[in-house]
């Protein structure tokens, strides 16, 4: 029965975060225990134990203990009642998930979980931390010393719990598994009679430099901008989070921002949103003022009998909303557009900018997930590590004018041509793969999110000093030489944004080829945004 585990991570999540943000202690020192069970009154944050926590008031601890069993409900009322605790649950989830994999792998590693028992105490199954390792739950620990108040509240925890885990054995009585019994009985002695000590906490401050910046994501309650927010809150420069929707969302913003405002990490998480017919540029200069990033997943989806001039003439306007709003609250930040058509709506946002004497290099296409797919594909036909691939994409960022330069790629040096043909089609068409797969009920949401976040994260290294690169479709100096005023290619992030954007140079045969395609295509989907920039500006 030890094979199996409540997962309680949230709860040490919450309170990890809300002591964090009560102290101002750095969320990496403190390490709550929380014992007893999951749910209500059943949840005991033992924050007698925590150094950070010595200062707090008994009114202090007791309403955040409060706080920490309230919690879910606090996210479901904040979400009105459109959903729960989800993206925190989720991160909370890979978090115990991670536990059992490093414990599997051989390095042992402490969580809290609720499992089962001793025979000498007071419970058959109760929370407290747990110490996993090679074979799963190595040791389970007991619940240390408690403040009288925890006293108190452990037997309060206990009577309670008492008859949730009774309902639960009466179940198992009535109820079998419809399996053959293992041949090797389980050892029911197996299981030590009283807990192990509780292990010493190993917390320090983190020694690596890191930036403190403001991020906004535009769309954030969204399929994309959800995970996407999930992601970028957990990224070590974050500082703030500004999570931004219509009041016409599917889950409220201020829900998903109260959801994530839990994650046990420095960043401070807040939400906004508009009516439909509000303007941007009047209202969002709270969410936008002091922003150093701003990521767009936003824009209808292309829909049945659409033209490409449909979706550009709806979507660029919603970008332009966007924009507009940025250029006079946040005119430095850098802007990465997941808006579609990409190869019109970037243009077009940067030509605007170009009207209003500001730099376009500050708006970039994110086009990641193209080398996320392209990166992937060689891993899965060459068996190379996946560390070690990186395909550079070119070109734009829909259909034929993403170009992967497999040729650059040492992993895919032994594939034949007709590999390289095939998999160069596999990456144009791998978005309408994924939509196919969900039979029409949505898009590659994950998969974007994960590569906006890594477009965001190159972005913010940059900025905090350390240059890095990531192919993005940005504008290119009129002296570069460039096939084309906007294309995709590897590009430097540096303290300013944009420091480089690397040629399109020694390709194959086939790849010039290609490239040719490629540029013959993006030319009028470029020529189609400068167009609506000409007869639009941004009103500032």
């Amino acid at each position: 029965p030890r094979k199996i585990c409540g997962v309680t991570s949230l709860d040490i999540v919450r309170a990890n975060k809300f002591v964090h943000e009560a102290t101002g202690a750095a969320i990496e020192t403190i390490d709550v225990p929380v014992v007893g069970g999951h749910a209500g009154t059943t949840i005991l944050p033992l924050f007698s134990q925590v150094p950070a926590c010595k200062g707090l008031t008994p009114e202090q601890l007791t309403a955040m203990d409060k706080h920490v069993q309230d919690a879910g409900t606090d996210v479901v009322n904040a979400k009105g009642g459109k959903g729960s605790a989800t993206l925190s649950m989720a991160y909370a989830g890979a978090k115990f998930g991670n536990a059992v994999l490093c414990g599997l792998a051989g390095i042992e590693t402490t969580e809290c979980a609720y499992v089962t028992r001793g025979a000498q105490e007071e419970l058959p199954y109760m929370a407290s931390k747990v110490t996993f390792g090679i074979g799963g739950v190595k040791d389970v620990h007991g619940f240390g010393p408690l403040s009288d108040y925890e006293k108190e509240r452990m037997a309060e925890c206990l009577k309670q719990l008492k008859d949730e885990i009774d309902a639960g054995l009466s179940y198992a009585a009535q109820n079998e598994l419809s399996i053959e019994k293992a041949t090797n009985p389980w050892d029911a002695s197996s299981i030590p009679a009283k807990p192990s000590a509780p292990p010493q906490p190993k917390l320090a401050p983190s020694s690596k430099k890191t930036g403190n910046f403001k991020v906004c994501v535009c769309g954030g309650a969204g399929g994309i901008g959800q995970p996407l927010c999930l992601l970028m809150a957990q990224n070590p420069h974050v500082k703030e989070l500004c999570v931004f929707d219509l009041t016409l969302a599917m889950v409220p913003a201020a829900g998903v921002a109260a959801d994530l405002s839990h994650l046990e990490t420095k960043c401070k998480v807040t939400g906004y949103a508009l009516d439909k017919d509000d303007k941007p540029v009047e209202k969002l200069g709270e969410c936008l003022t002091g922003c150093d990033l701003v990521l767009v997943p936003a824009g209808m989806p292309r829909k049945p009998g659409m033209t490409r001039a449909d979706l550009l003439g709806v979507n660029a306007g919603i970008a332009k909303n966007i924009v507009e709003a940025c250029a006079k609250y946040c005119p430095n930040a850098i802007l990465g557009l997941i808006v579609n058509p990409v190869n019109s709506v970037v243009p077009a946002m940067c030509e605007l900018y170009k009207k209003s004497n500001l730099d376009p290099r500050k708006i970039c296409g994110v086009t990641s997930l193209d080398i996320v797919r392209a990166n992937k594909f060689v891993h899965e036909a060459s068996g190379a590590p996946i560390e070690t691939i990186d395909v550079p994409v070119v070109g734009g960022h829909a259909g034929v004018t993403i170009l992967p330069l497999f040729s650059k790629v040492p992993a895919a040096k032994a594939f034949t041509p007709e590999q390289i043909e095939k998999m160069d089609k596999h990456v144009q068409d791998a978005g309408t793969d994924v939509v196919n797969a969900k039979g029409g009920k949505g898009s590659a949401t994950l998969s974007m999110a994960y590569a906006g976040a890594k477009f965001g994260n190159a972005v913010l290294c940059g900025l905090a000093g350390q240059e890095t690169e990531e192919c993005a479709y940005v504008c290119r100096d009129e002296n570069s030489g460039a096939q084309l005023p906007y294309l995709a290619s590897k590009v430097t992030f540096g303290t300013s944004g944009v420091v480089k954007s690397q040629p399109i140079e020694g390709l194959n045969e086939y790849e010039q080829k290609r490239l040719e395609e490629c540029l013959s295509q993006l030319k009028g989907e470029i020529d189609a945004g400068v167009e609506f920039a000409i007869s639009n500006s941004l009103n500032l």
